[in-house]
């Protein structure tokens, strides 16, 4: 015999994650108990958006949501706006017809969670690492081999003065040359390997000042657009990790895209930082880049390691489009780490 549909009613509203019910327009038409509980929604209201959807940058004919792209992902991770701020849950979704069902639960936290925050702890400490090694890499190369190459530089303008023959003057002058050069690259090098810009004047005005050196470096057009809260306060370490990404973002757009235009969004919501990366370069094959891209796995883990996420939208032959949000504030507890000090020796 069919079991009735009121026990199967009673079933689902007992059910220890949330369950909703949503049309096409998020209009909600049914929530269980938890979910009425969890979120504070009504009947009738209207489902927000999770933060990272919130953020994204959709083209006319795609839906914000993620979860209702094409070849979604089974579940995914992130904030939604309830009756006491943003609360974090796992969702999932499924599509009936014309209806949507929504399926909420706190983050499960169990052996495999627990491993998961032993490998974004591992990461962070490695990073950490190479942004200090980074760090003395780029103040060998400014204090002693950029300064040395100058003293060439300076001595070589003394003997300058001192030579008449046409041909001797055309080799000094030559000389000269691929020395000025040599020490523009050596600035380019020591500002890419530790932007100390971040810790004077913020994530902003770092940014903006890159953005002009990568045009100059690269010759290519990149327009860059910030709506970022002037009253909050980051964490230059997170600022720096930020960067970071949108850094190796453009080296790849230009080393291995060929694009000639980029443009960079970035915005505050709440707590995060949102970011939409575009370029018109060749784009490449996700599964392909992925599995090789070592610079891709750094930027999914620096992401990851800031509370957020980051997506690819790629093809052959582009173009290629990357969004993603991140945490910048300082949580409680967080402790000063030698890539948050610019200071020390």
């Amino acid at each position: 015999m069919l079991m009735q549909t009121e026990y199967l009613a009673e079933i689902v509203d007992d059910l220890p994650e949330g369950m909703i019910i949503m049309d096409e327009e998020r209009i909600i038409h049914y929530l269980n108990k938890k979910g009425s509980k969890m979120t504070g929604w009504k009947l009738g209201e209207k489902v927000p958006y999770c933060s990272y959807c919130q953020g994204r940058a959709v083209n006319e004919d795609e839906n914000r949501c993620i979860l209702t792209a094409d070849n979604p992902i089974p579940s995914f991770n992130s904030h939604l706006a309830v009756y006491e701020g943003l609360e974090e849950f796992e969702m999932s979704l499924k599509k009936r017809k014309n209806y949507y069902v929504l399926r909420i639960q706190k983050p499960v936290h169990n052996e495999n969670s627990e491993r998961a925050r032993f490998h974004e702890l591992l990461v962070r400490e490695t990073l950490l690492a190479q942004e200090a090694e980074r760090k003395r890499i780029a103040r060998e190369l400014h204090d002693h081999i950029g300064q040395s190459v100058y003293s060439i530089f300076l001595g070589l303008e003394v003997i300058k003065q001192g030579i008449f023959d046409h041909k001797y003057q055309q080799h000094l002058f030559n000389m000269m040359n691929v020395i000025e050069k040599t020490l523009e690259n050596i600035k380019q090098l020591t500002k890419s390997l530790r932007p100390e810009m971040i810790h004077d004047i913020g994530l902003e005005k770092s940014l903006r000042q890159a953005v002009r050196d990568w045009r100059k470096l690269y010759q290519i057009e990149i327009f860059l657009e910030m709506e970022l809260d002037n009253e909050q306060k980051f964490d230059p370490e997170k600022e720096l990790h930020l960067f970071r990404v949108i850094q190796e973002s453009i080296s790849n757009s230009v080393r291995h895209g060929q694009a000639s235009y980029i443009s960079i969004h970035l915005k505050t919501y709440y707590q995060y930082v949102f970011f939409d990366f575009y370029d018109n370069g060749n784009g490449f094959k996700l599964e392909a880049g992925k599995k090789k891209g070592l610079g891709l796995k750094h930027m999914y883990e620096r992401c990851k390691m800031l509370d957020g996420d980051i997506k690819w939208l790629s093809k052959e032959g582009g173009p290629t489009r990357i969004e993603g949000f991140v945490s910048l504030i300082k949580t409680e507890g967080e402790r000063e780490s030698e890539c948050n000090d610019h200071r020390r020796p």
